[in-house]
């Protein structure tokens, strides 16, 4: 269904406070950085003040970064003082760049295919997550690890919404990217037959996926009241995976979450998820 028309939630024209960078946190130094890689990418970093193990710290990267270190307190950073934290938004004030993650976050429609109109939201391009997988992993991993102890067999990525989609994406297409994954309610509904069809292509792995979702969550725009449940094209898609070698999922449903609820909802899972071995 065409978005046209609709201003879309709240949230997505909410500007990001990054209030934690003012009250800093006793476990980490906090830093930002802007990388003028295709359409300008900023880099939030909460690196440990504790001294780097042997083979460096574990890594998570999270997706939206501007969104998800708005949200993100000292006390959830407490939970992990030896975990390095990399968030990957763009160079805005706002919490989500609404257009920008549409085309990064979502999958190509075949193999060799580019950018493409996007068919839910009119106006914006799709197909661009091969590209931004390159970026992720080239110059954007490499601007966010300079200089810094980061263990290359420790790192975890994490995806919210559309995020939570470019996870799937990236652990079904190219798995040698990160060592873990975690999607959080990620977008099925936007284009169910292609992710089936991502899966049903990729090949046979063992990483560690964690996946999270509210049972109160209801697509932007619509009407009617919130359901009561997950998302069961979410529940059904997770649960088919394990359908192919390698793919089983550990899913936490988050009672009482909204969708947005479910971001930093989800970091007391993650955060630990991430920093274990």
């Amino acid at each position: 269904m065409s978005q046209k028309g609709r201003a879309g939630p709240d949230h997505a024209r909410k500007q990001a406070e990054l209030r934690i960078f003012e009250t800093g946190a006793p476990t980490h130094e906090l830093s930002q950085k802007v990388v003028a890689v295709g359409p300008g990418y900023r880099l939030f970093l909460a690196v440990p003040k504790a001294p780097a193990p042997e083979q460096g710290w574990p890594v998570l990267y999270m997706l939206d970064g501007n969104a998800a270190f708005d949200f993100l307190t000292p006390e959830h950073l407490a939970l992990v003082p030896g975990l390095m934290i990399v968030g990957i938004g763009y160079d805005i004030d706002r919490q989500f760049a609404r257009e920008l993650r549409t085309q990064d976050f979502t999958a190509p429609d075949g193999p060799g295919d580019g950018l493409r109109p996007d068919h839910v939201h009119e106006g914006r391009v799709a197909g661009g997550a091969a590209i931004f997988h390159d970026r992720l992993t080239g110059p954007l991993r490499a601007a966010a690890e300079a200089g810094l102890p980061a263990n290359p067999a420790r790192r975890t990525l994490w995806g919210h919404s559309f995020g939570g989609l470019f996870t799937l994406y990236a652990l079904l297409a190219r798995p040698a990217g990160f060592a873990r994954y975690a999607a959080i309610s990620p977008s099925i509904w936007w284009d169910e037959a292609l992710i089936r069809r991502v899966a049903q292509d990729a090949a046979a792995a063992s990483l560690p996926l964690l996946v999270a979702l509210g049972d109160r969550e209801k697509r932007s725009g619509s009407d009617g009241p919130p359901p009561d449940g997950p998302a069961p094209a979410t529940m059904q898609f997770v649960a088919d995976l394990a359908d192919h070698p390698g793919h089983q999922a550990q899913v936490h449903v988050l009672k009482g979450h909204i969708h947005i609820q479910t971001l930093a909802g989800s970091f007391p899972l993650v955060l630990p998820f991430a920093a274990t071995d």
